[in-house]
């Protein structure tokens, strides 16, 4: 099987060359994109050319846009099977770590294999908060915990390039899109330590601190907003039925106001759960019965919260809002496991 490395390149400096040599001469196949560096930059590819085959683009469209462009490429001019490892050229990824995560993605053809970097005092503060704050948005967001969700090693098999090809993104918040949907859908994810290496102030990065982190968090709020949305919702409709109605006694009508609104935006949501499930990369069918039997359980445990929240005095509008978000943060994983459970034969046959 071979072993393509795919690096995006935008304005580099002596290191890219160094790496495709090195890469070479450990029996990998090496593709750069060169993502609109100018003709500043020319001689630099000219030399990696000698120990990779170099994609040029004319103008400069992200590293989402120059991934892609590899892919393409790669699917076009390499015969399956092979794995990809995809690598950054600012020097962040040492010649050790990118040949592990390229062993690990051969033997685990169905999972998407990611570099995970050890969180330490090495790590500049503005990498470290994006990562910390990042981590726990996508925790919130997709019910799955990844330890570094902003790495660029990645590694995975010929199967899951049509996969990557669709996720949406021109930018860094590719990368994160990527994970989101593999996420959603519950595809199998392998970590893997890598070492954490920057250079001097990490002048190479072409990370754009505010408007890639706009894009990078907008992404996540996308995600997460059909459960927000419902979130509220359910709170909204609570209160008005409850507040609103002068029916049968006190426990009753509190059952009945929370049932009603619980059916209204369970209903709402997975409306949108359905239509966020026909973007995964392998298509099942989520059931009506299946969701049905999952919201049932997390309505149940809420609105034992909610009797719980309130026979300790707590007011009633806090009580939902207690209730709703901790059968939430309690259920995330198993709602995940549950809802995006793939078949045998998805298992067997791999995503395609």
């Amino acid at each position: 099987m071979q072993s393509i490395i795919l690096i995006p390149s935008y304005k580099p400096d002596e290191r890219l060359p160094d790496l495709a040599r090195a890469l070479r001469d450990k029996g990998q196949q090496v593709v750069i994109v060169d993502d609109g560096s100018g003709a500043m930059y020319r001689a630099l590819f000219d030399k990696a050319q000698l120990f990779a085959q170099v994609v040029t683009c004319a103008q400069n469209g992200g590293k989402g846009a120059a991934l892609k462009t590899g892919l393409r490429y790669i699917r076009e001019h390499f015969q399956p099977p092979y794995t990809v490892t995809t690598a950054d050229a600012d020097g962040q990824h040492c010649l050790h770590d990118i040949l592990n995560v390229t062993k690990t993605a051969r033997k685990r053809s169905d999972a998407l294999v990611i570099g995970c970097r050890a969180i330490n005092r090495n790590m500049p503060p503005r990498n470290l908060m994006g990562n910390f704050i990042t981590k726990i948005a996508f925790f919130l967001a997709t019910g799955a915990f990844v330890r570094d969700t902003q790495t660029g090693l990645r590694g995975f098999s010929h199967r899951l390039v049509p996969f990557m090809l669709s996720v949406s993104g021109e930018h860094y918040e590719y990368e994160l899109n990527v994970l989101m949907r593999w996420a959603r859908c519950n595809g199998p994810l392998t970590e893997v330590p890598i070492r954490t290496i920057y250079y001097g102030s990490n002048n190479l990065s072409h990370f754009r601190p505010v408007r890639d982190s706009v894009i990078i968090y907008a992404t996540i709020i996308r995600l997460a907003a059909p459960s927000f949305l419902c979130f509220a919702l359910d709170v909204l409709l609570f209160c008005l039925l409850f507040f609103g109605s002068l029916t049968v006694g006190y426990g009753w009508n509190l059952l009945l106001c929370n049932a009603a609104a619980g059916l209204c935006s369970g209903t709402l949501h997975y409306r949108l759960l359905k239509r966020d499930m026909q973007q995964a990369p392998a298509p099942r069918v989520l059931t009506a019965g299946r969701y049905a039997a999952v919201a049932a359980g997390v309505w149940l445990l809420h609105t034992l919260a909610l009797y719980g929240a309130t026979a300790l005095g707590m007011p009633l509008v806090w009580a939902k809002i207690a209730a709703n978000t901790v059968s939430y943060l309690i259920t995330l994983i198993p709602q995940r496991k549950l809802l995006y459970q793939k078949s045998k034969k998805e298992d067997t046959n791999g995503i395609h």
